[in-house]
């Protein structure tokens, strides 16, 4: 009895690791950036959903897009309210805050980020997205 609870409580850590290495997937082209978000600078769009109630939309990730944007300025940032835009983010299928979608210059998603996502991983997809 005591190997099958411990092979169970080893599926779900595993199955855990899993599930959060693989929370920032990469869907090269699978959306494109909605028209009124475009821009003509040919610079990558980073289309950011949060709530008001979302703590570590407020104190993680917003901070670390911040940052980014006064470091190195090389994208767009549109923030998005989950909540007061549902048909948006029901479009965009996004099921958790913060969430974060990387378009290239040309409007086409490149990197789709489920989940709080730091400031370096944000710059590699960013760089990624201007090539």
């Amino acid at each position: 009895m005591t190997e099958r609870i411990a092979l169970l409580i080893a599926l779900f850590i595993l199955a855990g690791i899993f599930s959060y290495r693989h929370r920032t997937t990469k869907k090269s082209g699978y959306f494109n950036l909605p028209d009124k978000f475009s821009n003509s600078n040919s610079l990558p769009t980073i289309l950011y959903f949060w709530t008001e109630q979302c703590v570590q939309c407020t104190t993680s990730q917003k901070p670390a897009l911040n940052n980014l944007k006064d470091k190195n300025g090389k994208f767009n940032l549109v923030s998005v309210n989950a909540i007061k835009e549902m048909e948006l983010a029901s479009e965009f299928k996004v099921k958790t805050v913060p969430s974060t979608i990387i378009f290239s210059a040309e409007g086409k998603s490149r990197f789709i980020n489920n989940g709080y996502i730091n400031e370096n991983e944000l710059e590699k997809q960013i760089e990624a997205s201007l090539n």
